[in-house]
């Protein structure tokens, strides 16, 4: 008796051992397979895939789910294959369900993957699937469900294409929340990473889907053109979007296609201002009428103002291409209905934009008008921006509204006799410049370059000496390194006709002949690009620039 009771103590001894060590030493297994798994390379949409609750030994259910994945992407994502169930635990719905999704973010974060495939057998032939999108920042993500018998190519395959758009959406939220930062990095990264998925879209993605995936990577590639001044990026961000309003048209989603439509004329706008001729720019105010059309101030009050604010950018970059002001002066409408709902208490930054913008267009008008009226308001709409467009806020932002408040003040100081104003002038491009630095926004670098030698050659122009223009002459040479005349042919000739100006004044003060030669040579190469592109106005006062150049130098080969 006493040896059967031993042998029954043992036993139970034994159950209460493996109690108590089975689950330590499974933990154990799991954590060695899960620090086994290599975590993605990020040069792709990473997918991981977990065990399906209820699959056999083998893992067939989810090797199937991964080969359709795999034959309908192709290697446009990665897969990697996770060891645990992701299931919904007991309780109340909420908790449960909670307590899934922060389990499946852990994976995703441990493994740096996009979506994490998870579910379970329902019964024969009947899976219960769902996607979980990996958060972004502070940006909370979603979960995807699939509960009923499915195909497996088609719809599932159509689920996991609204799950990869939802995720893409979170991969572009930076380009519209920190628009005023530099993004370039990041947004490279994710068009590098997306471009094999809307290259090459699965047929089995619904159209909302593939608009989806279309947009998004037109909205980053777009940020990269803005930023780096890479014309390639924004002209593959125009094609997208063209591509995205064939799937998500006006009849289908409305309010989606006019998005798409403002987006598209904002990529056409930089790339219009980037170019000689004005059929981009067209192009864009023709998008941002059509955007008009469903973005009412009824319906979406705010993004209706968005849209006034864009289309008044176009209008404003035709009005600088003519000699009239009537583009201008619609372009100064379009700001001031804008600001209607862009109000500084509504949105302070939006309204800033908003007034920085307007202050653009009026400083334009107060170039082409007598006195300094439009002018002395352009610096007034610039203060304002500022006042919300700070650099620790948005430091790119605040860096154009700087360079702008310095081309109005530039404009008053060459209308005064004094040189207070262009002594202002030349420090807010200096400002500017802490933040529109070469590496990162090389085109707005060189934008600010130019203005500010054109402020220390009026400068120059009022003193005795030629420090000043000098330095005005070096100012719009480190401006030519990125203005290039591949790049951006008018905005090279522009720079050239402002480098012969101050060659000019500089001429005169010397008594050789280099100088004034440099400066013909300069003018004649802007007028190489303005004569052909019809820039009427550039053309007349480059060709004025030339003569007296020309005159000059005429007389002091006789002397």
């Amino acid at each position: 008796m006493e040896g059967f009771l031993a042998s029954v103590g043992l036993k139970l001894v034994d159950k209460l051992l493996g109690w108590l060590i089975d689950p330590i030493r499974d933990a154990f297994v799991r954590m060695r397979t899960r620090n086994l798994i290599r975590a993605s390379s990020g040069r792709k949409v990473s997918l991981l895939v977990a065990r399906i609750d209820g699959d056999n030994d083998a893992g067939s259910l989810r090797e199937t789910v991964r080969e359709t994945i795999r034959r309908e992407l192709g290697n446009a994502v990665e897969i990697t294959l996770w060891p645990e169930v992701l299931s919904i635990g007991d309780g109340h719905e909420y908790d449960a369900e909670r307590g899934a999704y922060a389990k499946a973010q852990k994976w995703l974060a441990e493994k740096h993957c996009d979506l994490l495939v998870w579910g379970r057998v329902k019964g024969a032939n009947v899976l219960s699937l769902r996607f979980t999108v990996a958060e972004i920042g502070s940006h909370d993500a979603q979960t995807f469900v699939l509960t009923e018998t499915f195909d497996l190519p088609t719809d599932f395959i159509a689920r996991l294409g609204t799950a990869l758009a939802a995720r893409l959406l979170l991969g572009a939220a930076p380009a519209i929340e920190l628009s005023g930062r530099y993004l370039v990095p990041i947004m490279r990264m994710a068009a590098e990473r997306l471009e094999p998925i809307v290259t090459h879209l699965s047929p089995a993605f619904d159209h909302d889907t593939r608009g989806s995936l279309l947009h998004g990577y037109a909205l980053v590639r777009s940020t990269i053109g803005e930023q780096a001044g890479s014309n390639s990026d924004l002209e593959q961000a125009v094609n997208a979007y063209r591509d995205a309003l064939r799937e998500m048209t006006r009849e289908r989603a409305p309010l989606q296609w006019a998005t798409t439509q403002d987006n598209l004329g904002g990529a056409l706008t930089t790339l219009g201002e980037r170019e000689s001729g004005t059929a981009r720019l067209e192009q864009a105010a023709e998008a941002f009428r059509d955007a008009l059309q469903e973005r009412t101030r009824e319906r979406v009050p705010l993004d209706w103002a968005t849209t006034q604010n864009n289309l008044g950018n176009a209008l404003k970059a035709l009005g600088e291409r003519e000699s009239g002001t009537a583009r201008l002066e619609q372009a100064v409408e379009a700001y001031r209905d804008a600001l209607q709902e862009w109000t500084r208490e509504r949105v302070p930054v939006r309204w800033a934009t908003i007034e920085n913008n307007l202050g653009n267009a009026l400083g334009i008008l107060g170039e082409r008008e007598s006195g300094t009226v439009r002018l002395e308001q352009a610096v007034e709409a610039f203060r304002e921006a500022l006042q919300e467009r700070t650099r620790e806020r948005v430091p790119l932002d605040w860096a154009g509204t700087e360079n702008n408040l310095g081309n109005a003040l530039m404009r008053l100081g060459e209308r005064e006799s004094g040189t207070a104003r262009l002594e202002q002038a030349v420090q807010a491009y200096r400002e500017a410049l802490q933040e529109w630095t070469r590496e990162r926004v090389p085109l707005l670098w060189a934008t600010t370059q130019n203005n500010l030698g054109i402020a220390l050659e009026r400068l120059g122009e009022r003193e005795s000496g030629t420090v000043r223009l000098e330095q005005a002459v070096e100012a719009f040479r480190e401006a030519l390194q990125e203005r290039t005349r591949e790049r951006v042919p008018l905005q090279w000739a522009t720079t050239q006709n402002n480098r012969g100006n101050a060659l000019t004044t500089l001429g005169e003060r010397e008594s050789g002949t280099a100088r004034l030669e440099q400066a013909v040579e300069a003018y004649r190469d802007a007028l190489s690009i303005f004569e052909p592109a019809d820039a009427s106005h550039y053309t007349e006062v480059t060709r004025r620039n030339l003569n007296r150049a020309e005159a000059l130098l005429a007389e002091r080969r006789v002397m």
